[in-house]
């Protein structure tokens, strides 16, 4: 009789022990889902459209001062050889062919109005309705970024007189930390993600081993 009391109890104390090992094991995967599906939402849903829009803006200020410089250089050898020939054909140069070089500048402004500002405005309310996903080195910087687009706003609607903009030394290096930490943020999930799949895919083969 005790031996088979015995055995109840081991049997009893085994049985408890599986329903607490495979809670803890259902617990366990629920959270790694859970934050893979939060990294995944993340890169998804707001560092991956933030960097977009950033890739976005980089290029097209980059090709505006690429095309400038080049159009200076242009209108200097331009105005080099109407020199060499006379004031009178000076003049005319600067009549025929300024005009074509004055549309760059308009196509400029009007770039920055219609495409560039756009773009820094979705990335604000982008901040603002997907926080949730930022983590809190990002959030950080929207301050910084609302004040940036709040500034150009107001100088393109004529409501921020010259003088005040030189003022508040408004610049986009003040974003150069938000950029940056996009960029890390990005490549710091990533790489979480990649890890989490390694070992995931290291448990699943080992729950799928031979028992001995």
């Amino acid at each position: 009789m005790p031996c088979e009391i015995s055995v109840a109890i081991v049997a009893a104390a085994s049985g408890l022990l599986g329903v607490a090992l495979g809670g803890y094991f259902t617990a366990h995967n629920q959270k790694r889902e859970r934050q893979h599906r939060r990294s995944s939402d993340q890169l998804g849903e707001f560092y991956g459209p933030m960097l977009a829009l950033r890739a976005e803006i980089l290029a097209k200020s980059e090709l505006r001062l690429k095309i400038s410089g080049a159009a200076g250089g242009a209108w200097s050898s331009l105005m080099e050889n109407a020199r060499k020939r006379g004031v009178e054909h000076v003049k005319e140069v600067e009549k025929e062919r300024f005009p074509l070089f004055e549309k760059i500048i308009e196509y400029d402004n009007r770039q920055l109005a219609e495409d560039i500002m756009p773009a820094y405005r979705k990335m604000a309310e982008l901040f603002r309705c997907r926080m949730h996903l930022a983590e809190i080195s990002t959030i950080r910087h929207f301050a910084t970024l609302l004040e940036f687009v709040e500034i150009w706003t107001r100088w393109l609607g004529n409501s921020l007189p010259s003088e005040v903009l030189g003022q508040l030394n408004h610049s986009e290096q003040k974003l150069y930390p938000f950029y940056e930490d996009l960029a890390d943020t990005f490549a710091r999930l990533q790489q979480g993600l990649k890890e989490k799949r390694r070992w995931w895919r290291r448990d699943d083969a080992v729950k799928v081993l031979p028992s001995q």
